[in-house]
């Protein structure tokens, strides 16, 4: 997919939506992607004003992870899992 034709999703948006808490409690949501998501929105507003690590350390206290835990989870490359859909 081209860069032009990706689109993001503002997360505060999603998480204000009435319909969010629904479908968290259906298992609708992925809860750890949902954290890596805000994990890495948290970072790059981080990264105007701080050091990469330093970034990481304040992101590691945060979310109680390790700073590895932090760093890969912002660098490492992750293949997009398939999702069915059928019934």
């Amino acid at each position: 997919m081209s860069e032009d034709l990706k689109h993001t999703v503002d997360i505060t948006e999603l998480v204000k939506n009435p319909n969010f808490k629904e479908y968290l409690s259906l298992g609708f949501i992925d809860e750890i992607a949902l954290r890596n998501a805000i994990i890495k929105h948290e970072y790059r507003k981080l990264r105007s004003n701080n050091s990469a690590y330093d970034s990481i350390v304040i992101l590691a206290d945060k979310f109680n992870l390790s700073d590895s835990a932090i760093n890969t989870i912002l660098f490492r490359k992750r293949e997009k899992k398939k999702v069915f859909m059928g019934i």
